[in-house]
């Protein structure tokens, strides 16, 4: 039986994409290496938090990066519009000043992760605490309206007595 003409091999324009697409990227990719180079100094902080937090969601993450890349931004936009070069990406990267906003800005955000969960339990003691004290302003109302019959404490089963279990009768 002869082949079918229904193969999987790449035909010449589906090579001459893929030739185009590797091309362009590598033109980019050139293109941005004074990006490249600042970003992979700058970002350091927040490649360390995302380290740090496995498995727990990306909170450390997301916070000290975008406060992270804040403090990169101006350095970038510096880069981007007065000298795109390796030699003015160096220069940004060789700058304490820069260092100093940077890292600060990527400090602010370790600072901010590890001050909210405290804070926001804070807000919920608060919240539970009012809510606690409406209930029992509500409950003193019923009494009122109703008579002490409704006014009743709850006091879970404690789980040390044996419950009734066929196995505990037969041995007693």
């Amino acid at each position: 039986m002869a082949k079918s003409s229904n193969t999987s091999a790449p035909t010449s324009k589906a090579r001459s994409n893929a030739f185009l697409y590797v091309l362009l990227a590598a033109g980019v990719s050139f293109a941005i290496i004074p990006t490249i180079v600042v970003l992979s100094v700058a970002m350091l902080p927040t490649g360390v938090a995302l380290l740090v937090e496995r498995g727990k969601g990306w909170y450390c993450g997301a916070t000290v990066g975008a406060l992270n890349m804040a403090g990169a931004s101006p350095y970038l936009v510096d880069l981007w519009l007065k000298n795109h070069t390796v030699d003015g990406a160096i220069d940004v990267i060789t700058n304490v000043w820069a260092y100093l906003v940077i890292y600060g800005a990527a400090g602010f955000g370790w600072a901010i992760y590890s001050t909210m969960p405290a804070v926001v339990g804070s807000f919920m003691a608060m919240g539970a605490g009012r809510r606690i004290a409406a209930l029992r302003d509500q409950q003193k109302e019923l009494v009122q309206k109703w008579g002490p019959d409704v006014e009743s404490v709850y006091e879970p089963e404690k789980k040390d007595k044996p419950a009734n279990n066929p196995s505990s009768m037969a041995m007693s």
